[in-house]
């Protein structure tokens, strides 16, 4: 699960990091409002931990955002701020729950487990994500880059979801032929290097978002 902390104490973003790593989690961490608003466009962020007091504008202002773009996601507020009406704001803005400075590692753990079950959400990508200029959407088997939409084959759908929902990973042949293919395919990994580029004829100007990682495989590149 991914979980994006929007603090900017570095001190307590690694303690964050560290703890949520070891947990299982997928954390990444930021400074600013806007670094978060970048991080929420990519469309992987199942949970958001956030402080209120931050350089760039205010934690408030950015649960006003959330609500209207990011509503789904839930999030908690981590802040030095422990007056009543601070929480009671908060809440009214959309906090689904709220811990003040200084806590334990462990009660927050516990509070995000808590969260995400009465949210019911899954750990599974959400159904259209948007990376770069790059927006592929699940239930239509679409994919758009640059605002203009891909003519795609089945398979050609499946390998740009797999590179889009592990935007930082390189995927060897093997691993494509596995996960595109199915297991009970015999082909030639050259079915993948040929696969490839018919696609990335059809995403001119564009195809460098396709990358060649040389000795290995592909990757998407954003």
């Amino acid at each position: 699960m991914n979980i994006l902390i929007i603090e900017d104490d570095p001190s307590i973003q690694m303690l964050l990091k560290l703890s949520l790593e070891v947990e299982g989690y997928q954390p990444k961490a930021v400074g600013t409002v806007a670094e978060g608003l970048l991080e929420l466009e990519a469309g992987l962020t199942h949970l958001i931990l956030l402080d209120l007091m931050l350089p760039d504008r205010s934690g408030f202002e950015l649960l006003q955002l959330l609500q209207q773009q990011y509503k789904t996601i839930p999030v908690i507020v981590l802040t030095a701020k422990n007056e009543m009406n601070d929480k009671i704001l908060g809440f009214q803005l959309g906090a689904d729950d709220y811990l003040t400075k200084p806590f334990e590692t462990r009660e927050l753990i516990e509070r995000i487990k808590a969260v995400m079950r009465r949210m019911k959400v899954t750990t599974s990508p959400p159904d259209i994500i948007r990376i770069g200029i790059v927006e592929i959407d699940k239930n239509e088997r679409s994919c758009k880059i640059a605002g203009q939409q891909l003519k795609m084959t089945s398979k050609e759908f499946d390998f740009m979801w797999l590179l889009c929902t592990n935007p930082k990973k390189v995927f060897t042949r093997e691993d494509l032929l596995d996960q595109v293919w199915g297991y009970d395919y015999y082909g030639h990994t050259r079915s993948v290097d040929m696969m490839v580029n018919r696609l990335r004829e059809k995403m001119k100007p564009h195809e460098h978002l396709v990358a060649t990682v040389h000795g290995t495989g592909y990757k998407l590149e954003v």
